[in-house]
């Protein structure tokens, strides 16, 4: 599977650059190749768009277009020096559907020809707007592409995957959301990092919304401290049972179709945070600075949208609790959490490095690893904010705030204004996001034994 990712709202941005009322419009792509490992396929990211003005055209009539090599080379050779993807972009103003015609299959072969010899070992596609529908292909081949708008909404332009035969037991949920929306969350891959008091309960809601697709990543394992609040748990779990395994028995027994990818290992290990990006969306429910920074990151570096979640209870001295979480989506558009002040910089640190570096470092003063209160019923409300922020996001469902603060104390849900600071390192305008593998991401490396 290839997919073609854009940042919201450049997919609407381009489509509307291209727009004419008889004649064939064209564009170039450039695009950051990621090649996921664990499902064999590819992640375009959209880099750069070059739309060609009227005096980059050799031919431009209703049916066909032809752009000129003035035009088209000093693209072709930024691709070629970068190892990065073309997309080429045209238009069929007149007709409704996006279907490839006879006169692009024999301008895309000789195309598809050339690049291989010129920008080889990276796919290069074609995207086709009609009036109202998208559609993409491998250039000069029948595979299609997937084409994603990643922002607050995950908008899929076209879904080449089979339809989906949605089941009687989703009725009710249809009902509420429609059955293209159910369709979607039955095609969704979905990662969960953390799989302990919030992650275990949104891997449950997912399962009974119809999820079927899911990436599982943790290394802890069942204690008896956990049976309070994890999801699935059960007594002979306890020092024996990973709680991926427990997430992953728990899925299967409500969704026996289900598709998993169980990850023992902390994402904040080299190579981990690079499967995970595979994910359509990714639920983070970790509770470190660490690795709510390296999933910060690979949000907007990957455009893979991230829905960051947190619950804290602080007991006074009078013995009263302080009941609060947040619920915070990760995507272009929405500020990341060092803009929002979720992270701290020397807490990211300390985190990141080994036991040999702790001991090593002079400035290091140890960590605090005193047991936290939690709470299931709490870890539930925040858990449904989040799986809820997923439905409005990919199906549909009328619940527009990406950033949410719960306070328990008071019974109140309160959207928080969400905007990027433009200067900002990891998501604004000069940032890595949408940079792929042209820059590495965060990790602590695994030191054996």
């Amino acid at each position: 599977m290839i997919t073609l990712a854009f940042a919201a709202p450049r997919l609407r941005e381009l489509r509307e650059a291209l727009r004419h009322p008889a004649l064939e419009s064209a564009a170039i792509l450039l695009c950051v190749p990621v090649q996921l490992a664990r499902s064999k396929g590819w992640r375009l990211v959209v880099r750069e768009m070059h739309i060609a003005s009227d005096k980059a055209y050799v031919e431009r009539t209703p049916i066909s277009v032809h752009l000129s090599p003035e035009f088209c080379l000093p693209i072709e050779k930024r691709a070629r020096l970068n190892g990065w993807s073309l997309v080429y972009v045209h238009t069929h103003p007149q007709v409704s559907t996006a279907d490839f015609s006879p006169v692009d299959d024999a301008s895309e072969g000789s195309l598809a020809g050339y690049l291989r010899v010129r920008c080889p070992d990276v796919p290069h596609l074609s995207l086709l707007f009609s009036r109202d529908h998208a559609r993409a292909r491998v250039l000069g081949e029948a595979q299609a592409v997937r084409v994603l708008e990643v922002g607050a909404h995950l908008q899929v332009a076209f879904d080449p995957r089979e339809e989906v035969l949605l089941e009687d037991r989703f009725d009710r949920q249809v009902l509420a959301f429609g059955m293209q929306g159910q369709a979607r969350l039955a095609a969704l891959k979905v990662g969960i990092v953390g799989l302990g008091g919030t992650g275990s309960l949104v891997a449950q809601q997912l399962a009974h919304l119809g999820v079927r697709n899911f990436i599982l990543v943790d290394d802890d394992t069942i204690e008896a401290s956990n049976l309070n609040r994890v999801a699935g748990a059960l007594p002979n779990d306890v020092n024996l049972t990973k709680k991926v395994y427990v997430a992953e028995r728990m899925i299967r027994g409500l969704r026996p179709d289900a598709h998993l990818k169980t990850i023992d290992a902390d994402v904040t290990v080299e190579g981990v945070a690079r499967q995970v990006i595979e994910a359509d969306l990714v639920f983070n429910c970790t509770d470190t600075h660490a690795s709510r920074h390296v999933l910060n990151t690979a949000a907007y570096q990957f455009l893979t949208p991230v829905v960051d979640m947190g619950v804290s209870i602080t007991v006074d001295a009078e013995m009263r609790a302080r009941l609060a979480g947040h619920v915070k989506m990760l995507a272009p558009g929405l500020a990341c959490l060092w803009c929002a002040r979720h992270l701290d910089a020397g807490q990211v640190r300390s985190e990141m490095m080994t036991e040999e570096q702790r001991r090593a470092d002079p400035y290091f003063q140890g960590a605090a690893n005193a047991p936290q209160p939690a709470v299931i019923s709490l870890n539930g409300v925040v858990a449904s904010l989040a799986v809820t922020m997923l439905l409005s996001a990919v199906a549909g469902v009328p619940a527009e705030p990406r950033y949410l603060v719960y306070d328990g104390n008071r019974g109140r849900t309160n959207a928080i204004e969400d905007t990027p600071n433009p200067d900002c390192n990891f998501c604004g305008a000069n940032s890595t996001a949408g940079g792929g593998d042209m820059y590495p991401l965060p990790t602590r490396r695994h030191v054996a034994g």
